[in-house]
């Protein structure tokens, strides 16, 4: 500013003349002088006054300008600065904006600037990294890493790019130098997630190597399909970075794995002694898996696998990692192809890779076949269209048959002989499958046309001897070589099979497959077609089956399904034809009543209820509480209607739960005590005999009736057992112990289905641990065992010590009583053992 003002001055004084400069001196100085001594004003002269004012004048102006200039300047600078400001607010919102990691370090490689995307990556402030190094933010050995990659940057003054490998994902890093404002340089970086980009550039290389396989193996000559193959699979192993492989072929219909090819290294690895090249599925282990569940295999941890590997004999190549799929063509597993031991795991991708290539390869290799096949198939023409399994037909121009294979003799009850130069018609006899339809001729269409001709699917076949079949056919004209058509091929083949399994399925569709009742979907169609004034009053029943849960548990799933179909059966029988009777799903029934008031829906519901308590599957006793709603305006809602069924079936269901539970109960006990009546009178002296010894323990009120009730029940669970288990003589065996010792599991299960009895479940459950640990079903030691269940070990041991049973003769009191001391405190409790002695 200072020089502008010098700068100013000098140009004024360059601007004015000598003389004005001179005079200006004079004025001065005589201004100086217009004070007297005396203080009085010295008038200045006319001149004078002039001179003065031009002065003043000029400085006046002078000084204007320069304030301009300032202002101006000002402004520019301001106006300036708020740029810089707004273009570096821009620019770090653009750099905060960016998902990549940015930063700026300087020349000691300490950070001088973070984005957003690294604070929110290392879990830090900006703050808290700015003047720190990488080992502040990394372990020692991956920040050595990055400060040897920065130190390069600068050393080499250039751009440098890498990937590195950080908690399993792939981090592109792009560091360059940066000539910072202390003259030194810095290092500036972008960090990008490319494991994206990795993984799909990986793919799209290993989608190239598929394909160029499939090239070789498409366009190389191989000498048999053996060749093919093992070329193959000795690329798979490449492709797929594996040590071993395999391809099997495998028959579909005699279920058996036939060796096509091995890999070299596995037959030098492997010391079997007598090495197989056929396999039947049902001897194989886990690579039979990819066959038996038609999908592939993988498993990266082969050794940790618990399961028995069947299928692989002593001396076979030890394996790490596995990996088969199957060769599907047209629905059908042709082969099975596997590699194993790979340094890498195995991934999803390695199947989609492998399965494509192995469908070109297969395809390629049929092509092959069939390209071989056909030089011979052509001279064997005639052979082929007679051999095949569709029945063929030729006819001429006019229609006379020309050729008849077997399958066509079979089909329409003509032989050979009969049918040569017959019409086509008189032998090939076809109507429609709906009386009164009239089906087009495709063998006339074919001639009429010169194309191609398709039966339409509801074309019947009548026989010679009047049987019939639905058939699909096609009929393509014989073309020679001018063009014109000199016949008609006819192949035609029996679907009436495929028809009755599309009959079937759309039968399936609207009926439920387990008891053939109408499923949920074709009720509710049902409801909306039947929802008219005409069909007034609407009832509907909705019933639930009792006991549905507890069959599963304690029979297994097979009779739970068996007394859904005997639900079935009752619903069918006490209602109307013109009723309709769903499975709503589950244990739930619905039953729509199309013109049916209350009185008359209240009598099926009675029948239906008495009808299914005539009902008993193994222990459980038919029993369904069932809800009536009913829509009998036209404006009313038909599915309020079911609701009010619903409603009404809970609230039943609720009401009669008890007596339900306590029915339910009595019945499985009452099936067990005739099942073996030994065991009714063993569980009433157990029962007995747990309340006296714990009388002797002096345990409370609550724990003397939970021994009573759970002594009694104690063998409930045996109730799953079959009669001629229960009731065996002699020895039992294995499986058949094994069987036995599942019965306490089965009464916790049927003690936890009432609420009455659930306290005494655990009691049941451990009944047979023994101190040791070695009891079942759970193996429980010592103070694991709950106190009760201990008391009803002894008092059930004794008691079947000293009672003869199916397997087993009656030991004296005596004898009962030494073989208890010589188990105590591995079997029973020394406590309860106490107190059991002095009440035997």
């Amino acid at each position: 500013m200072k020089k502008i003002l010098v700068i100013m001055l000098l140009m004024l004084l360059l601007v004015l003349p000598s003389d004005l400069i001179v005079s200006a001196q004079f004025s001065t100085l005589s201004c100086a002088q217009m004070f007297a001594e005396d203080g009085t004003v010295m008038l200045l002269n006319e001149p004078q006054r002039n001179l003065l004012f031009t002065i003043l004048s000029i400085i006046f102006l002078a000084l204007l300008l320069l304030s301009t200039i300032l202002w101006r300047n000002y402004r520019q600078l301001k106006t300036q600065n708020e740029l810089i400001s707004n273009l570096n607010q821009l620019r770090t919102t653009f750099i905060d904006a960016d998902d990549r990691l940015i930063y700026l370090k300087d020349e000691h490689l300490n950070y001088l600037f973070v984005n957003k995307a690294f604070e929110k990556f290392y879990q830090l402030k900006a703050s808290e990294v700015i003047g720190c190094d990488d080992y502040f933010l990394s372990h020692q050995e991956f920040a050595q890493k990055r400060r040897d990659t920065d130190v390069a940057v600068i050393k080499k003054q250039s751009l440098l790019v890498n990937e590195v490998v950080w908690q399993d994902k792939i981090y592109q890093t792009r560091k360059f130098p940066v000539h910072l404002e202390s003259g030194n340089y810095g290092v500036g970086a972008y960090i990008q997630d490319v494991t994206e980009e990795y993984s799909n550039r990986m793919k799209a290389e290993k989608a190239l190597q598929r394909n160029a396989i499939l090239v070789e193996v498409l366009s190389k000559d191989f000498y048999s399909t053996q060749e093919q193959l093992d070329y193959v699979l000795n690329e798979l192993l490449k492709f797929t970075e594996s040590k071993f492989g395999y391809i099997y072929l495998y028959d579909t219909q005699k279920q058996e794995f036939i060796l096509n090819s091995w890999s070299k290294d596995v037959m030098s690895a492997c010391t079997v002694m007598e090495k197989q090249t056929r396999y039947q599925l049902e001897a194989t282990g886990l690579w039979g898996d990819v066959v038996r569940q038609r999908r592939p295999i993988m498993v990266n941890d082969y050794a940790g696998l618990t399961e028995m590997k069947q299928g692989y004999p002593e001396g076979h190549v030890q394996l790490t990692k596995f990996m088969s799929i199957p060769v599907i063509i047209e629905h059908e597993i042709v082969a099975v192809v596997g590699v194993a031991n790979k340094i890498a795991d195995y991934d999803e991708h390695d199947i989609y890779q492998t399965t494509l290539l192995m469908q070109g390869v297969w395809n390629a290799k049929e092509r092959r076949e069939t390209q071989a096949e056909l030089a011979v198939e052509r001279k064997k023409y005639l052979l082929t269209l007679l051999s095949i399994g569709d029945g063929v037909m030729v006819v001429d121009q006019a229609g006379k048959v020309e050729m008849f294979n077997e399958v066509a003799e079979r089909l329409t009850g003509w032989s050979h002989k009969e049918a040569i130069g017959r019409h086509y018609q008189e032998v090939f006899v076809l109507s429609h499958e709906l009386s009164g339809k009239v089906v087009n001729d495709p063998l006339a269409a074919a001639l009429r046309t010169n194309q191609v001709q398709q039966l339409e699917n509801r074309a019947v076949l009548t026989a010679k001897n009047g049987q019939q079949y639905f058939i699909e056919d096609s009929a393509a004209p014989i073309i020679d070589d001018l063009k014109q058509t000199i016949g008609v091929v006819l192949v035609f083949r029996d679907v009436s099979e495929k028809k009755a399994q599309m009959k079937q399925i759309e039968f399936l569709s609207f009926h439920d497959s387990l008891t053939g009742l109408y499923n949920r979907r074709f009720l509710e169609e049902e409801m909306c077609r039947l929802d008219t004034k005409r069909s007034l009053p609407i009832a509907i029943l909705m019933g639930d089956v009792n006991g549905l849960k507890l069959a599963n548990d304690i029979f297994g799933h097979t009779y739970g399904d068996l007394l859904l179909q005997r639900v079935a059966e009752v619903l069918k029988k006490v209602c109307r034809a013109e009723d309709i009777i769903a499975r709503w799903g589950g244990d739930e029934f619905v039953i729509l009543l199309p013109k049916t008031n209350q009185q008359q829906a209240e009598q099926i519901k009675t029948r239906i209820k008495e009808e299914f308590t005539q009902e008993e599957i193994k222990a459980i006793k038919g029993s369904i509480s069932i809800g009536c709603g009913f829509k009998l305006q036209e404006q009313e809602s038909i599915f309020a209607a079911l609701d009010s069924a619903e409603d009404d079936m809970y609230l039943e269901k609720t009401l009669t739960r008890q007596s339900t539970n306590d029915s339910l109960l009595r019945n499985i006990i009452t099936s067990l005590h005739t099942m073996n009546p030994l065991e009714k009178a063993h569980a009433s002296r157990v029962s007995e005999l747990c309340v006296k010894i714990g009388q002797a323990m002096q345990l409370p009120a609550d724990d003397l009736r939970k021994l009573n009730e759970a002594g009694y029940l104690h063998d409930i669970g045996k109730v799953a057992l079959e009669v001629s288990l229960l009731n065996k003589h002699g020895v039992l065996q294995e499986q058949e112990w094994k069987e036995l010792k599942q019965h306490p599991v089965v009464g916790f299960r049927i003690l936890n289905s009432f609420e009455n009895t659930m306290e005494l479940a655990e009691y049941v459950l451990n009944h047979h641990e023994k101190l040791d640990g070695s009891g079942y079903p759970k193996g429980l030691k010592g103070p694991e065992i709950p106190k009760l269940a201990r008391i009803i070990a002894i008092a059930e041991s004794y008691d079947a010590m000293t009672n003869a049973t199916a397997y087993s003769r009656a030991l004296s009191k005596e004898e009962a009583l030494r073989e208890i001391k010589q188990q105590l405190g591995s079997h029973f409790d020394p406590e309860i053992a106490a107190a059991f002695f002095l009440v035997v």
